[in-house]
């Protein structure tokens, strides 16, 4: 197995939701009148515990058709298309650091409709609600970076495992269905 390289897991910073505001800004003028809104998801997004330092966006258009021809936008916008097939019904993008080497933004693109934002929103909003929850999440995010394997593979792995079961919670007690 290829040895990856590990997440840097830092403490939540205000700087994020700055950082998320300048992103936000320039989404909503490549997708215009496409664009419903527009929400910071992901472990940067939780105030309360340490996280990898890339925004995670998720975007809710009207459309996704069309958004692929403007494929060059995205790119002078520094956004670049990558084939992540782990959601259906989504476009993904990355901003990459100066260097190329990490990410500083992961955009998730639905549109409105997709059954998938709802999980999304909810595992955020879960986690802030839940300190105790959050900070286990934390624990395990650590305890997965400080295997000897060092694999990212391994660390979504995980991770994925979590939100589900978090998912799987949330519906339970709501009555509701989660898709992830």
């Amino acid at each position: 197995m290829k040895k990856q390289k590990k997440a840097d897991l830092l403490p939540y910073s205000p700087a994020w939701e700055k950082y998320f505001e300048k992103e936000k800004a320039g989404l909503a003028k490549l997708l215009k009148s496409n664009l419903s809104q527009i929400h910071h998801i992901g472990s940067t997004a939780i105030t309360s515990i340490h996280a990898k330092p890339t925004l995670d966006i998720l975007v809710e258009v009207h459309t996704l058709d069309g958004i692929t021809a403007f494929k060059d936008e995205f790119e002078r916008a520094g956004l670049i298309s990558k084939d992540y097939f782990d959601v259906d019904e989504r476009l993904y993008f990355v901003r990459f650091s100066p260097d190329g080497t990490s990410h500083l933004s992961q955009i998730h693109i639905f549109e409105k409709t997709s059954k998938y934002i709802k999980d999304y929103l909810d595992f955020r909003d879960y986690l802030n609600a839940e300190p105790e929850v959050a900070i286990e999440y934390e624990k395990m995010k650590i305890a997965l970076n400080q295997q000897d394997q060092g694999s990212f593979d391994l660390y979504e792995a995980g991770k994925n495992e979590f939100i589900k079961t978090v998912l799987k919670n949330i519906t339970l007690r709501n009555g509701e269905e989660s898709f992830r």
